[in-house]
């Protein structure tokens, strides 16, 4: 017997985000909304997230001052670099910069975003359908 799987017809789930941007036309700076569907997470996405744990351990680990610095810093570095990582992930296929996370989210933000993405994630893989 033989089983017939279309992933072409499969139902996929998007995470919806909305921003304000600016892009160039005609030399002039314009303002626009920007809306980027953003899939479940994939095998990278996965590695980064393992990465960010062991990089809040090293936290832990640090003895002196400029140590524990360091980590904050690689810490902050890694949390962009995971929310561009996770917001090319999208339906379009457009690569987002860690630039671009940069203008558009603040530490704040881009924790409540990474929570909002996890319940996403989390849900859908819960998702009987």
């Amino acid at each position: 017997m033989n089983y017939k799987v279309n992933f072409q017809k499969a139902k996929r789930n998007y995470m919806v985000l909305t921003f304000d941007d600016e892009r160039e036309e005609n030399g002039k700076t314009v303002e626009f909304e920007k809306v980027i569907h953003v899939g479940m997470p994939k095998k990278r996405v996965f590695h980064a997230l393992i990465d960010m744990q062991e990089i809040v351990e090293k936290k832990g680990e640090a003895q002196t001052a400029a140590e524990k610095n360091e980590a904050d810093r690689e810490t902050i570095d890694e949390l962009y670099e995971l929310t561009a990582q996770i917001l090319s992930n999208n339906l379009k296929g457009e690569k987002i910069t860690v630039d671009w996370v940069d203008e558009q989210f603040s530490i704040e933000e881009i924790k409540g975003f990474l929570t909002q993405y996890t319940k996403f994630a989390n849900g859908e893989a819960l998702n009987p359908n």
